[in-house]
């Protein structure tokens, strides 16, 4: 009788967790299709929606500390919304880190979201120059009224594949067969 006991429950809690599995996944797509949809008022914040047609220079001269780059091409250290939205900050001449951060992106959805921001994955120097001015960069966000930078590990590229580095180190895992990982996407524009 126990053994019976002991199947009816191991099934039901098989049932159960199936069945949360199920809600987890169904609450996770539906959650990405509206992210990754071009409906207004999805994006909020100073940055706005993420895509954007604009051409940066290739290099600037007059490169100094870490800034804003507008819409329209402005650059400053200072925050100024007259400029229009921010497509990004500058952390070198030659370096400009996309103005919008994703939490949650898991191997699946990866490049979809690459797509829709408009954007590339950082490599090695880039990190480099990112895990340098982290903490200024998440000044200058929450200056605009963003979120900072989140701490802990985010998608970048290596040897051409992507993987996943560490904020604070050049420490990296490959994380592409595993699609129930998720972690920020930070990109370069």
């Amino acid at each position: 009788m126990s053994f019976k006991i002991i199947t009816l429950i191991a099934v039901a809690a098989f049932i159960i967790l199936f069945a949360y599995t199920v809600w987890q996944v169904s609450r996770l797509r539906k959650r990405t299709q509206k992210e990754l949809s071009f409906e207004p008022g999805v994006y909020q914040g100073p940055a706005g929606d993420p895509h954007w047609d604009g051409q940066l220079p290739e290099k600037v001269d007059d490169y100094s500390e870490p800034r804003y780059v507008y819409e329209n091409l402005e650059e400053s250290a200072d925050y100024l919304p007259e400029n229009g939205r921010i497509v990004g900050y500058r952390i070198s001449p030659d370096l400009v880190i996309h103005s919008r951060v994703q939490s949650e992106v898991n191997p699946p959805i990866l490049h979809s979201y690459i797509s829709r921001f408009g954007g590339k994955l950082l490599e090695g120097e880039d990190v480099v120059l990112l895990q340098q001015n982290w903490d200024k960069v998440s000044m200058l966000r929450k200056k605009a009224g963003d979120e900072p930078l989140p701490a802990g590990w985010f998608w970048a590229l290596h040897q051409g594949i992507p993987v996943v580095v560490h904020y604070k180190g050049n420490c990296y895992k490959d994380v592409i067969g595993f699609p129930g990982v998720w972690y920020p996407l930070i990109l370069k524009r």
